[in-house]
C-alpha cells in the first residue's frame, strides 16, 4: 500500500495562482448524481498518468458524479474529435490532460460554444483557449531544484559532469518548462555541467535509448543523463547496462541519474542506490482538484487554477518522507 504521508502537505502547498471567472449555473442547479465529467486524457503513458487515472475515477465515485473517459494516445487530432465527442454526448464539464496544450485549442473552443466548462490537468491550454481552470506543477522550479541538489554535490567533491540531456516533446509546455529549469543552472554553472549530447525523445523510450547509446559512443566519459519523465526511465537503465555502465551511487563508473514525476520505478531504484533524485509531481492531489474544479464550474462556482510546487526525492530523505512512487 503507499503511504501518503506527504498528502495533507502538499495540499496545504498548492497555492492559488488565479481565479478565473466560471460559467453561469443553470437555470436549475445539478446535483451531483445528474453531473457527468467528461475526462480526456493525452495517453496513459507513465505511472505518473496511471495515478492521475485512478485518481480521478476515484474522486467522481466519491462525489457521486458519473464520468465519461477518452484516451487519445498522444494523436492530436484524434483528441480533438473524442472533445467534440464528449460535448455531443452530454458532458457537463471536461477535464481535458492535453497531448499538445496548442493543438487542443480548437476543441476546448467547441466547449467555450457550447457552454461546456473545461478544466486543464497538468498541461496548460494554448493562447485563445478560455478554460475555468488549470491545474499543473511548478515544472521549472523543480527541476532547477534538482540540479541545484546535484551542484550542492559536486561543489564539495569536485566533480564536473559530462551530461546527455533527455528532452521532451517540444509541444509540450511542461517538457519546455523542465527544459528551461535545467538551462537555468546547468547555463549558470558551465564549469560543473557539460552538456554532450541533447537527445529530443518526444516521450518516446526509443528515441531515448538511440540516443544514449549514441552519445555514449562519442562520448564513453559521460556522467550524467538528466531525464525529463520518469516514463524514459527504463530506456536509460537498458542503455546504461548495455554498456556495463548500470553502476550504484559511490561505486565506479556510476552515472548521475535525474528524473521527474514520482514513479515507483524511480523511487525504488533510489532505495536500490541507482537513481540520485526524482522531483514530483503530486499527480494525486492534482487529479483530486481537477474533478472537483470541473464539478464546481458546472454548478456555477469559484474556480482556482492550482500549482503545485513539488518536493524532491533523494536517499536522503525517501525513508522519511514515505513516498513510495506511483
Amino acid at each position: 500500500m503507499k503511504k501518503r504521508v506527504f498528502s495533507a502537505l502538499m495540499a496545504a502547498a498548492l497555492t492559488a495562482s488565479m481565479v478565473f471567472g466560471t460559467v453561469a449555473a443553470s437555470a436549475e442547479e445539478k446535483s451531483n448524481e445528474d453531473i457527468t465529467i467528461g475526462i480526456s486524457m493525452c495517453a496513459i503513458e507513465s505511472q505518473m498518468w496511471a495515478e492521475y487515472q485512478s485518481t480521478m475515477h476515484a474522486t467522481c465515485d466519491e462525489m457521486g458524479v458519473k464520468y465519461t473517459e477518452v484516451i487519445a494516445e498522444n494523436d492530436t487530432q484524434k483528441q480533438n474529435q473524442q472533445i467534440e465527442n464528449l460535448i455531443s454526448g452530454g458532458a457537463d464539464a471536461i477535464v481535458i490532460a492535453p497531448a499538445d496544450g496548442e493543438a487542443v485549442v480548437a476543441a476546448i473552443k467547441k466547449c467555450n460554444e457550447a457552454g461546456v466548462p473545461v478544466v486543464m490537468a497538468n498541461r496548460a491550454a494554448g493562447e485563445g483557449a478560455e478554460v475555468v481552470g488549470t491545474v499543473t506543477s511548478d515544472n521549472e522550479a523543480m527541476v532547477q531544484r534538482e540540479l541545484e541538489y546535484i551542484l550542492e554535490k559536486a561543489k564539495k567533491d569536485g566533480t564536473k559532469y559530462k551530461v546527455i540531456k533527455l528532452v521532451g516533446s517540444l509541444t509540450d509546455a511542461n517538457a519546455i518548462a523542465r527544459d528551461n529549469g535545467f538551462n537555468a543552472v546547468a547555463d549558470e554553472n558551465p564549469d560543473v555541467f557539460d552538456v554532450v549530447s541533447e537527445v529530443a525523445t518526444e516521450w518516446k523510450g526509443e528515441l531515448a535509448l538511440a540516443g544514449i547509446l549514441s552519445a555514449f559512443e562519442e562520448n564513453p566519459d559521460i556522467n550524467m543523463i538528466f531525464s525529463p519523465s520518469d516514463a524514459l526511465l527504463p530506456s536509460i537503465i537498458s542503455g546504461l547496462q548495455q554498456l556495463d555502465k548500470y553502476k550504484k551511487v559511490g561505486e565506479e563508473g556510476h552515472v548521475t541519474l535525474v528524473t521527474f514525476d514520482g514513479a515507483k520505478d524511480a523511487v525504488d531504484a533510489i532505495k536500490e542506490g541507482y537513481v540520485d533524485v526524482v522531483s514530483v509531481q503530486d499527480a494525486t492531489n492534482q487529479a483530486k482538484l481537477c474533478i472537483e474544479a470541473a464539478v464546481a464550474a458546472v454548478k456555477g462556482e469559484e474556480v482556482d487554477s492550482m500549482t503545485d510546487p513539488g518536493f524532491e526525492v533523494t536517499a536522503d530523505n525517501v525513508d522519511e518522507l514515505g513516498f513510495e512512487g506511483y
